[in-house]
């Protein structure tokens, strides 16, 4: 009777533990199936629709620039202040929204503009006019070149080439370059030998 007894333990712990190894085995493919359906509904990142507008937050993709806002060692930190927003003084509608035609947000932001500019006039509508400007600085030598020539950075001398220049390629808003830095970078951008007077450096 014992025997029969203990044959019956041990066929019932036997078979308890086969249902335990089945359960085991049929669980762990469901787990994994049931992890792959869920991972399975996971879409990639959305691209996003966007067309530029005027109203459009520009610190969306244009994160260091909303930095410069913020940064009391940025020129575009005063604008902020004085509340001027990004369509104030980038207005050229229609080249801006070529140029956002088809960004996205890992889109590859450009460390300067290409395409557009910000209008002079557009500076001079809140600054003072360009003669007054012009008078303020006649003594600056932030531009002195390598033989000492001094000019005004507001006035000057009649060329071609320097009409072409506009208040942004000297005062740059999103850096925190001092102003003396860029201006001068600006005319050494033509100046190359760091001589402002022409037909100096090529015979």
């Amino acid at each position: 009777m014992g025997t029969i007894r203990g044959k019956a333990r041990w066929a019932a712990g036997a078979l308890m533990t086969i249902c335990a190894v089945l359960a085991c085995a049929g669980c762990a493919p469901q787990a994994a199936d049931s992890a792959k359906a869920e991972n399975s509904h996971e879409s990639p990142i959305a691209s996003v629709d966007f067309t530029w507008s005027p109203d459009s937050d520009c610190s969306m993709c244009h994160a260091d620039e909303a930095k410069s806002l913020q940064d009391s060692t940025f020129p575009a930190a005063v604008h902020e202040r004085e509340a001027v927003e990004c369509a104030t003084c980038h207005g050229d509608e229609s080249k801006l929204s070529a140029a956002h035609e088809g960004a996205l947000p890992d889109s590859e932001m450009p460390t300067r503009l290409k395409s557009t500019a910000v209008a002079e006039q557009v500076c001079l509508d809140c600054h003072d006019d360009a003669a007054a400007l012009a008078q303020a600085t006649a003594g600056s030598t932030a531009l002195v070149d390598s033989e000492g020539t001094a000019a005004n950075p507001h006035a000057l001398p009649d060329s071609e080439d320097h009409e072409g220049i506009s208040c942004s390629d000297c005062h740059k808003m999103h850096t925190s370059d001092p102003v003396d830095k860029t201006a001068m970078n600006a005319c050494l951008s033509c100046h190359h030998e760091g001589v402002f007077e022409c037909y100096t450096c090529h015979e």
